[in-house]
């Protein structure tokens, strides 16, 4: 009897404590609207400035970067300023830019986008 209260005390701890890293995987900051500025890093990522399709605080610019390892659907990665996109954003992550000196821009790091083809 003891033993099996011992396993269950011990299944419960660790699935709650799993239960977070599964909802921030599976969830995070949903972002929408249209591309305004794309700038490459020199990591092969790219800085997205997004003029929000929110409703409140409409078109205001947030900072996202996509790399190759996010999920990209329908037209590719982010090719040109006008294009729409829509996806989940997770951490905060930098982008150094290709210029000299070097600049670092922060923002959150895409997870999965779509792109529309124009």
């Amino acid at each position: 009897m003891r033993y099996i209260l011992r396993a269950l005390q011990v299944l419960i701890v660790c699935g709650s404590l799993s239960i977070p890293l599964f909802a921030f995987a599976a969830f995070g900051l949903p972002f929408g609207g249209r591309i305004s500025v794309i700038i490459p890093c020199t990591n092969g990522a790219l800085y997205v400035i997004v003029q929000s399709a929110r409703l409140i605080d409409p078109l205001a610019p947030e900072p996202y970067i996509w790399t190759p390892a996010t999920l990209t659907f329908l037209s590719g990665p982010p090719s040109h300023p006008g294009q729409e996109i829509l996806g989940v954003a997770t951490i905060p992550y930098v982008c150094l830019t290709t210029t000299v000196p070097s600049l670092p821009l922060p923002g959150l790091l895409m997870q999965i986008i779509g792109t529309s083809p124009l």
